[in-house]
């Protein structure tokens, strides 16, 4: 793994030093399973080029990915794309590229993930509906937050949307 991180980046320290403050991996259990986002979270994205075009891999995603299974994990890549069966031979091709052979690709999840990987998501506290704010959530989502969609709605202020104080 180390010369794949290293021809990938050049800087195989930072990157498994990036890996190990932010990895947690979830209990395992015999049908246990990650989900990881394709589009802007396995590969880099900016515009769609059709179902042919995967970007550039994101060497910390693949790395991780390949220390999952290594600890014995199942890993699935979980896309829109899978939807057309006709996008998933390019997928497939571009993962083993990448040495990621065994990944699975779906549209699907089940009771089974026990953890999803997506550029997309919010974090939600389970049974709630609140949005959470921690470090698996490194930025605010693309799309505006129900509060601000419709300000005029009462609606309890979600504390990370209220002005910050500063004293």
């Amino acid at each position: 793994m180390r010369s794949l991180i290293n021809r990938m980046t050049g800087n195989h320290a930072r990157v498994l030093a990036s890996l190990q403050e932010t990895e947690v991996i979830p209990n395992q259990d015999e049908k246990a399973w990650i989900g990881v986002d394709l589009d802007g979270t396995l590969a880099k994205f900016k515009t769609w080029k059709g179902l042919k075009h995967v970007g550039r891999a994101i060497p910390s995603m693949v790395a991780r990915i390949k220390r999952w299974q290594a600890a014995g994990y199942t890993v699935k890549i979980i896309t829109a794309r899978a939807t057309l069966p006709e996008s998933i031979p390019a997928i497939q091709k571009w993962l083993r590229k990448q040495g990621l052979e065994r990944v699975e690709v779906s549209s699907r999840i089940d009771m089974h993930m026990v953890e999803l990987w997506d550029d997309r998501a919010v974090h939600v506290r389970q049974n709630s509906g609140i949005p959470m704010r921690n470090p698996s959530v490194m930025a605010r989502p693309r799309a505006p937050l129900l509060e601000e969609a419709f300000p005029h709605e009462e609606r309890p202020q979600l504390s990370f949307l209220a002005p910050r104080v500063h004293g």
